[in-house]
């Protein structure tokens, strides 16, 4: 009798172990689908070029995300 209350306390807690396993893979792999754009965005920004193709920014692009939307000379 006490054996088999031992299996079932330790099955019940290898399926909850895998369970969260589960859960925790997806919901990183969602979080880091959302997060890498805004990383690579963040870093362009400071570093003043892009990070995946290192083309410089264009000026207009600074300015608009200065909100400095007046003429440029």
């Amino acid at each position: 009798m006490m054996l088999w209350t031992g299996i079932a306390v330790v099955s019940g807690l290898l399926v909850g172990y895998i369970w969260g396993k589960r859960d925790g893979v997806i919901y990183g792999n969602q979080q880091r689908t959302v997060s890498v754009p805004l990383l690579l965005r963040q870093q362009s920004f400071e570093k003043g070029y892009c990070v995946l193709c290192h083309e410089p920014k264009k000026k207009w692009i600074i300015y608009k995300l200065r909100g400095q939307y007046g003429k440029r000379n």
